[in-house]
């Protein structure tokens, strides 16, 4: 007898009974059936209701994962503004703050800012003048040069020369064999701003 047939005489006789149960549970439920004693539940509709009570906790033991990334990203946030802070556009306490280009880049500066600029000529500790000051803004006054200010300067001192993360360039011409690996470490110039003169 083919499972297919021991499904169509159980249906026949009204027995409920799951549909992936193996043939040998089948057989059992038809010979309970054909001999009148009550049928028990199938063993796999047991499990397939356990199953099913089962993956309402795991449903929420999923959720309590999520909440946690949240509460990371939020702590997160405190320290990005910390990094924010120390480098870039830090304010000195008396509010003035200046404009400066150098490496083809210009940044934003005040007394105390660490910034990290294109390679400068110098050693560690050696005091720098940084003379392509665009803007000069002290509390209420703003010197905006045209296009720079005249006889304004930031005094910085050298605080590490180094090289950056490795960029890695990668090409290829596909199907001709051509690759080309390389990697590129930019030098780089750490300095602390210790004055802003006019």
């Amino acid at each position: 007898m083919t499972v297919k047939e021991l499904i169509d005489e159980l249906t026949s006789l009204g027995v409920k009974f799951n549909k992936k149960s193996r043939k040998a549970e089948l057989i059992e439920l038809l010979q309970a059936a054909k001999d009148g004693e009550p049928v028990k539940a199938e063993p796999a509709a047991e499990k397939a209701a356990a199953d099913t009570v089962e993956a309402k906790p795991k449903a929420a033991k999923k959720e309590t994962p999520t909440k946690e990334p949240a509460e990371k990203e939020k702590s997160a946030k405190p320290k990005a503004a910390a990094k924010k802070q120390k480098t870039g556009k830090a304010l000195s306490s008396d509010g003035s703050y200046a404009v400066i280009r150098t490496g083809g880049k210009q940044y934003q500066v005040s007394t105390g800012t660490l910034l990290r600029v294109e390679k400068i000529n110098g050693n560690v500790g050696d005091s720098i003048e940084l003379d392509d000051v665009l803007a000069v803004f002290d509390g209420d006054k703003a010197m905006i040069g045209q296009p720079t200010v005249e006889g304004a300067s930031v005094s910085a001192r050298i605080i590490e020369q180094g090289k950056a993360k490795k960029v890695i360039v990668f090409k290829k011409k596909r199907r001709k064999g051509y690759r080309v690996k390389r990697g590129h470490r930019q030098l780089y110039t750490a300095i602390e701003v210790s004055d802003i003169n006019l």
